[in-house]
């Protein structure tokens, strides 16, 4: 009997904090989504504009009082994640039943949205409160569901790499 397929790997955005999270802290609620990334189980999605927040974000000072290699940083986002292109807004690409995505009250998060929806991500992981108030609408009117980083894990069965023996 043939093997089956592997299940395709499910398409993520992740916010700007989870990837500090990632890059910076090493949290544990986000190390199971670093191994699912490292493995391909995960593909991170991510375009100009959510690339120019993160390289922004890791120059503010509390980063550098931690010595964070940025360079380092970046080059393991680009080796983590896959790059997408702009993609036309709704309103060049009109379409009979298509609804708008609901505004963030947080304008510059607005961007992690358009990039899940127009990507066609599974999920959008983020931290931040305006974005997760979403999750609701979100998840009933569009093909993507919105998590903090523990809960997807959980909703992903992700597993963390253990740590070698010493």
């Amino acid at each position: 009997m043939p093997a089956s397929p592997a299940a395709p790997a499910l398409r993520v955005v992740l916010d700007s904090n989870v990837w500090i999270d990632i890059l910076v802290f090493d949290d544990p609620h986000t190390r199971p989504i670093r191994a699912a990334l490292e493995s391909g189980a995960l593909v991170a999605l991510i375009d100009a504009r959510c690339l120019a927040e993160l390289t922004y974000v890791l120059d503010y000072p509390q980063f550098a009082k931690r010595e964070v290699d940025k360079s380092a940083a970046l080059a393991t986002v680009t080796r983590l994640a896959q790059r997408v292109e702009p993609q036309p807004t709704p309103a060049e690409t009109p379409a009979d039943n298509a609804r708008p995505l609901p505004k963030c009250k947080d304008r510059d998060d607005q961007k992690f949205l358009e990039l899940a929806h127009a990507a066609q991500a599974d999920w959008l992981v983020s931290k931040d409160r305006a974005v997760l108030k979403l999750a609701r609408r979100i998840a009933r009117d569009f093909d993507f569901q919105i998590a903090q980083p523990a809960p997807f894990v959980a909703a992903c069965a992700l597993q963390a790499e253990e740590p070698a023996p010493a």
